[in-house]
């Protein structure tokens, strides 16, 4: 009985026994079935994933900065290896205590002071908090990284001590790759400058920085167990390569011309500053761009003047003065206001218009309108101005591209000052027809003379031609857009005769003209506010010329302005020598070579006399001596003596200004009045209506003489 029920227990819990490790068999290849399943299926990605970062590394191969051009592909700006000093420690070994580690630090400050030229006391500091990462000095020089090289080897030397060596570790040189500019300071305001950590932060280098900027690639490639990396194929690794970079429309010949000589005209005439603009008529691309002081952005002092960092051709406004009649005299024959053959009564170089004194430099009585242009009458410009209305003078301004930025590529651009004509007073209409109570920038006013050199259309001033790749393939164009018309092209020829009559003989800008060319310009002689006592000063001046050269087929626009010029002011004396002395050395570099045959210039000098009760108004030249076989009717050649040459006797037609003072009868039917048939009201009583006659003149006079300036 016993032993049946004995093996009935044993029969359960055998049988008990081989269930449960069934169960658990079971339950067990269930549960690896699942993670499998999971795994494989379910988080198949992520352990892929996983393997991959064991197995693989990514090699971070760096872009540098890409260069810059000219035009020609002459590098301005590009980016060269250099070794930066770092310091990083790493954790502190059990043998070497805080008290070990502080003489070899002091010595090792002193070393680097050494090398680096800084005080040792600044470098011990630095190593001091140098825990994780600090930087002992960037870039540095080939001499200096070699000096630091040979001080890591001697701290983890055989025969250093631990506290060295555990210093000698944590002085690490990386490469980075730091600016330069070959040619200095050159085109410095315009090509800018980078940071330290070689973003772009003034000019080119700023405005087209998400262009140029490094950029690493990654490269993948296998890892062993002991993560030390394997390159599996057959081509080498790759190595630092270029980013992108841009060519500009500059020409670093006529840079450097440019920037010759303004700094010879500034030096000669101890001014302030100077800037040069130069600009192809027919696409608009900016060839040169000077500024005086110039700057280098090799150099970090400079860096840090603002003043000297700045490219004033498109960050400083100023009143352009008397070239601004140029404008005035397009507006005037676009709308038919005047013809060429009205004449101007200028009113013997003094006139009260709008309540105000206005001033010519000489006295002149009746001009015609190519005659306004050539000698520079405010008096004529202030009475063109009043008929021409505000509404339609402001429109053309506008048009010209004044008081808005012209939209080239470079950071910092103003647009000028130009103010709504329905708040423009009669007198502010006056003068800003002689370029008074109006702001623009050198590269405004050399964009406007181009759109008069090209026939009268006007374009969006370009400094960048194309983003170019590493091997100097063309990835994208920077085009200006169309250009739109301003001007009917006949206006356009029409205006330019008279520019070219400024710079012929008798005109304001003879200087311009170098020997073998022709030249078409004008010039002007702006008076400088002085902002503390809000008036003009008495002894400050703004000197300018802008022109265009060969005056027939234009080749070059040429803005030249020349701040605070002592012993001369006026434009055609200060500013046009540098239009002339840079054309005679542009022009030939430019294939474009002197086709007028060389004569001495004459030195006599042609005025208009105002008319006088006595007899008509004479347009009257002084010949030198030597000039008599040559003068057609100026001398006679028998008695030797002068003979007046009289203008030609013009057809009666409408002129615009104020009526002349009572003369003979002979002279009352040679200078017709000024306005005819009684539509317009004198000039003095609309300017007059609505402005209160002040007692300081707006006007461009020399507040010393009396006497207006040009």
């Amino acid at each position: 009985m016993e032993r049946r029920t004995a093996r009935k227990y044993l029969n359960v819990r055998y049988w008990s026994c081989y269930v449960l490790f069934n169960i658990m068999f079971v339950c067990g290849f269930g549960l690896v079935i699942c993670k499998a399943f999971q795994m494989q299926v379910l988080e198949h990605e992520e352990w892929v994933e996983r393997g991959r970062m064991q197995a693989e590394t990514v090699l971070q191969v760096p872009a540098y900065r890409g260069s810059i051009v000219d035009r020609n592909g002459q590098l301005l700006s590009f980016s060269v290896p250099q070794r930066s000093l770092s310091f990083s420690l790493s954790p502190q070994p059990p043998n070497v205590s805080a008290e070990q580690l502080a003489p070899p630090r002091r010595q090792l400050a002193a070393q680097l002071a050494a090398v680096l030229g800084e005080p040792s006391r600044l470098i011990e500091e630095k190593l001091e908090r140098g825990r994780r990462f600090v930087w002992l000095k960037r870039h540095l020089t080939d001499v200096q990284a070699l000096a630091v090289e040979r001080l890591k080897e001697r701290l983890t030397g055989k025969q250093a001590t631990p506290a060295e060596k555990h210093l000698g570790g944590g002085v690490q040189l990386v490469t980075e790759y730091k600016r330069f500019y070959p040619h200095r300071h050159q085109a410095g305001q315009v090509l800018g400058f980078v940071g330290m950590d070689g973003a772009g932060l003034e000019g080119i280098e700023k405005s087209f920085d998400q262009v140029l900027r490094e950029k690493s690639c990654k490269v993948e490639q296998q890892r062993d167990g002991v993560r030390k990396c394997l390159w599996m194929d057959s081509d080498p690794p790759p190595e630092p390569h270029e980013n992108y970079g841009v060519r500009l429309t500059l020409d670093i010949v006529l840079q450097y011309i440019c920037e010759d000589e303004l700094e010879k005209a500034v030096q000669q005439y101890k001014a302030r500053g100077g800037e040069v603009v130069v600009m192809d008529p027919n696409t608009f691309e900016v060839l040169a761009m000077a500024n005086y002081p110039s700057f280098d952005p090799n150099m970090a002092d400079d860096k840090r003047n603002a003043d000297v960092v700045r490219n004033r051709i498109i960050t400083d406004s100023f009143e352009p003065g008397s070239t601004f009649k140029v404008f005035l005299m397009s507006a005037a024959i676009e709308e038919s206001v005047v013809r060429e053959r009205d004449r101007v009564y200028c009113e013997n170089g003094q006139v009260r218009l709008a309540g105000h004194n206005i001033n010519d430099v000489h006295p002149y009585g009746w001009l015609t309108i190519p005659e306004v242009i050539k000698y520079s009458s405010n008096i004529a410009a202030g009475k063109l101005a009043l008929q021409l209305g505000n509404e339609r003078y402001h429109k053309y301004i506008r048009s010209f591209g004044f008081g808005e930025p012209t939209g080239i590529m470079l950071p910092g651009e103003v647009k000028g000052l130009v103010r709504p004509h329905r708040k423009w007073r009669p007198i502010d209409l006056v003068t800003t027809g002689f370029g008074q109570s109006i702001g623009v920038t050198a590269l405004q006013l050399t964009a406007g003379i181009a759109s008069i050199a090209n026939g009268g259309e006007y374009g969006k001033p370009t400094i960048a031609r194309e983003t170019l790749d590493a091997d100097g393939n063309v990835v994208q164009e920077h085009r200006s857009p169309a250009l739109r018309r301003v001007l009917q092209k006949r206006t356009a020829e029409k205006v330019r005769d008279m520019m070219h009559l400024v710079c012929q003989e008798g005109g304001t800008g003879v200087k311009a003209v170098p020997a073998g060319y022709t030249a078409a310009g004008k010039t002007g002689t702006a008076q400088v506010m002085d902002m503390v006592t809000k008036r003009y000063a008495s002894n400050r001046y703004t000197s300018l010329f802008t022109g265009f050269i060969p005056a027939d087929k234009p080749r070059l626009v040429i803005t030249v302005v020349i701040h605070d010029p002592r012993g001369a002011s006026y434009g055609g004396v200060v500013a046009a020598p540098v239009f002339r002395n840079f054309a005679a050395r542009a022009l030939p570099y430019l294939g474009v070579y002197p086709t007028v045959p060389e004569s001495p210039p004459a030195s006599g000098l042609r005025k208009a006399e105002a008319p006088s009760s006595k007899g008509k108004g004479a347009a009257v030249v002084a010949r030198p001596p030597e000039a008599r076989p040559q003068d057609k009717g100026g001398r006679d050649d028998k008695s030797g003596k002068d003979k007046g040459i009289k203008r030609p006797e013009p057809p009666p037609v409408k002129t615009a200004g104020t009526a002349p003072p009572s003369r003979s009868p002979a002279a009352s039917r040679e200078h017709r009045p000024v306005i005819e048939g009684g539509k317009s009201p004198p000039v003095e009583k609309a300017a007059a209506a609505n402005a209160p006659p002040p007692k300081v003149c707006s006007a461009k006079v020399d507040t010393r003489t009396g006497v207006g300036l040009d």
